[in-house]
């Protein structure tokens, strides 16, 4: 197993636009042909998006090693004073509490109601084929069952 060390330059004036997803991101983004567009840090402000890293091989050849997502912010002197980096996150925000019946889910309370839910859903028709298959063999069953019975009976006329 071999581990290659990867790496990204990024000119602020002139830079490529990150992609907007992990399989977006190919190192045809870093070509400077003009086909690529690209983002001026000074002037957007703020950038997010995927970005190759790559490593050069001897023939001159880039080779992806990995993918990083990125979110640049460029701030003023007093705006960075306020939100220092790693400090300048809010709390994530709650989710909505779900509505749930009060009793939901509490298997140990009502355990067929959670097998109604996990295996009658899921296994449905399997388990309606299984008891139609059951009936029809337990009918064959009878049948050879008594055949030997009223056979007899019906021979010698009881």
């Amino acid at each position: 197993m071999r581990f290659l060390k990867g790496a990204i330059t990024l000119d602020l004036n002139c830079f490529p636009r990150g992609a907007k997803s992990a399989k977006l991101c190919t190192l045809d983004m870093l070509k400077i042909d003009g086909s690529v567009p690209m983002v001026n840090i000074f002037k957007a402000k703020r950038v997010k998006g995927w970005w190759p890293f790559y490593v050069k091989k001897e023939n001159d050849e880039m080779e992806l090693t990995g993918k990083v997502e990125a979110e640049i912010h460029l701030l003023s002197q007093e705006e960075a004073d306020k939100n220092p980096a790693g400090l300048g996150r809010n709390e994530p925000d709650p989710l909505e509490k779900p509505n749930r019946p009060d009793a939901s889910f509490m298997w140990f309370l009502n355990p067929l109601k959670s097998i109604r839910y996990i295996v009658w859903h899921n296994y449905k028709w399997r388990i309606l084929k299984f008891f139609l298959f059951l009936a029809v063999m337990m009918m064959f069953f009878l049948f050879f069952y008594a055949f030997p019975g009223y056979s007899v009976k019906k021979l010698l006329g009881a």
